[in-house]
């Protein structure tokens, strides 16, 4: 883990990851995606910001229709996995309006879409309000014009369960207007996957050992001969910075499976 001259977290503070808790697996994927100093210069130079002179990056290299910039934390980012990587998303194609209760209008989510023209004439929709998420791909038709109805795509046993779900999440949230608590729950590790990213950007920062385990782990850690007398502390410090390093050099992406 390579010291990143733009990161804009302190690790110490808990505050800066709090909204983290209630965020699905995709917003942590892209909390590693946005850490990874190759992921960010490759979005500075297709957002601008990089050498005019540099060839143009592919976002699908690192699982994602658009580039997003990196300086977005959660709940402010809206990354736009491909299927290919999050086989969670759910696709289909968008028909006349039908029925109204099968009817399907864009502007009723404006605060939540995301919708972005793909090639063939295909769509890719995210409904997202920064922690929790919905993906659509619409292979034919056109979702921003007016009310349509969607007629899904899904095939197979094993293949259909993701797709499946999300279908119902995408159910619960035409009914409801907002994400339904029961289908997408708290993740049972948010709590610890912080703890890694917290450990990661601590790392990035140049603390050491002793700091992180105190920090993060207990005060024990303070005390001179810590090493000694919270070997267990130590011990988990290690694991966490384990852990943070394998979620950065790409493990993040199980996330999205």
């Amino acid at each position: 883990m390579e010291p990143d001259e733009d990161h804009d977290v302190d690790w110490r503070d808990a505050r800066a990851y709090a909204p983290l808790v209630e965020a699905d697996r995709s917003i942590f994927a892209w909390e590693w995606l946005r850490r990874d100093p190759a992921y960010r210069a490759a979005a500075r130079t297709a957002l601008g910001g990089g050498r005019a002179s540099a060839p143009a990056p592919c976002p699908e290299l690192w699982g994602l229709h658009a580039f997003e910039n990196p300086e977005l934390r959660a709940p402010h980012a809206r990354p736009l996995w491909t299927v290919e990587v999050h086989p969670f998303v759910l696709r289909a194609v968008a028909a006349g309006p039908g029925a109204v209760d099968d009817a399907f209008e864009l502007g009723q989510f404006r605060s939540l879409a995301t919708l972005l023209s793909g090639k063939a004439g295909r769509e890719h929709l995210l409904l997202c309000d920064g922690l929790h998420a919905v993906r659509l791909d619409i292979l034919a038709g056109c979702a921003a014009r007016g009310p349509v109805e969607f007629r899904y795509l899904i095939g197979g046993l094993a293949s259909a369960e993701k797709p499946l779900l999300t279908l119902r999440r995408l159910i619960a949230l035409q009914k409801g207007g907002r994400f339904s608590p029961t289908l997408q729950r708290r993740e049972a590790r948010a709590r610890r996957w912080i703890l890694a990213l917290r450990a990661f950007d601590a790392v990035a920062a140049g603390a050491d050992q002793r700091a992180i385990a105190s920090q993060l782990l207990g005060l024990a850690a303070r005390e001179p001969r810590w090493r000694s007398q919270a070997p267990s502390l130590r011990s988990q410090a290690q694991r966490l910075v384990r852990s943070a390093r394998l979620m950065a050099a790409g493990g993040y992406r199980e996330l999205l499976w």
